[in-house]
């Protein structure tokens, strides 16, 4: 997190966050913060409101853990799929290997992220010495699982506080499936059975792929916990696009600090107009950067006589989920 002070008062930024109530990291955490701000109310917070409903309700994210290596070591002849982003689930990562005493595979770039937080021998790229591997969410379908079961039992895990549902494919496949995120509270999924959005443990939606509810994100209880402690002036969600956002506002508004005039945050009319012409100044260069950039871009692909968007869906292709065997040094 990010804790400013000044003449504007105290602006915290928590960025992508948990704000569990157990373990001694937790409690480190909330003391650091505790620290910084000296009894001091936060002026403006800046929230991961990324699950700010009182509909999404998950455990810590060691219990959600502990569900994946459950599911790993009750299929010990299974190879094991698990789906996450370019960034993020480090922690489920390193608790499923040390847990299990195994390498992970990751694809190269992953690798070398790896590498630069400080973890060179638990990851891999050769699928060889693992049965492990952990691939990119957009290659992490029914398709993929259900090629990879034709040759070698396969099962997939999609470690995500959000609520996944077997639907028909919405396309010219009408008789494939597809995983996809449940868009109401309560959605049937496709034997019929509800699905609730409060998930507390690893539910089995398909033949060949289980879902945990392990997010580096708060879920709500958490998200008004850390409102309650900070008892902010305003609050500000850093998601401001999603299928699932809410204003924090919405839910949370009655543990806000009431509207103060207080001689800290209240700013000269100079300062104020020296502000705005510094964001417009930013505001300015940002987008003579980007034109910039773009130029570039399309100069450069004109050159090269190739689109950038089919490289980025060739890489993202040799990123996926190998069915061939293909062993590369790590």
């Amino acid at each position: 997190m990010f804790l400013f002070k000044g003449i504007f008062g105290h602006v915290l930024y928590t960025g992508d966050f948990r704000w569990e109530a157990t373990g001694e990291r937790s409690m480190k955490a909330r003391n650091m913060l505790l620290d910084a701000l000296h009894g001091a109310k936060v002026d403006h917070l800046y929230l991961d409101n990324t699950y700010c409903n009182p509909l999404y309700c998950f455990p810590t994210r060691e219990v959600a853990a502990q569900q994946v290596i459950e599911i790993i070591a009750s299929h010990p002849d299974h190879d094991i799929i698990i789906g996450i982003d370019s960034l993020g689930k480090e922690d489920l990562l390193l608790q499923i290997s040390r847990s299990l005493k195994i390498k992970i595979w990751v694809w190269p770039e992953r690798l070398q992220t790896m590498h630069l937080l400080g973890y060179p021998d638990i990851f891999t790229t050769r699928t060889s010495l693992t049965r492990v591997r952990a691939v990119p969410r957009y290659s992490f379908s029914i398709n993929t699982l259900e090629a990879l079961n034709a040759k070698r039992s396969t099962i997939g895990i999609m470690p995500s506080g959000l609520p996944w549902v077997v639907k028909p494919f919405e396309g010219k496949m009408k008789d494939s499936l597809s995983l996809s995120v449940a868009s109401t509270n309560r959605t049937l999924a496709s034997n019929g059975t509800r699905v609730d959005r409060n998930i507390k443990s690893a539910e089995k939606v398909h033949d060949h792929i289980f879902t945990v509810p392990y997010s580096d994100h708060c879920c709500f209880h958490e998200i008004k916990d850390f409102v309650q402690l900070t008892k902010p002036y305003n609050v500000k969600g850093i998601v401001s696009m999603s299928f699932c956002y809410v204003n924090p506002a919405y839910y949370l508004s009655h543990l806000f600090s009431s509207n103060h005039s207080s001689q800290k945050t209240r700013l000269d009319p100079e300062i104020c107009m020296e502000v705005e012409k510094v964001e417009r100044k930013g505001k300015m260069k940002i987008r003579d950067i980007r034109g910039t950039e773009m130029r570039k871009r399309t100069n450069k692909a004109n050159f090269l006589g190739v689109r950038i968007r089919r490289v980025a869906i060739l890489r993202q292709i040799s990123r996926g989920v190998k069915i061939v065997e293909c062993d590369s040094p790590d």
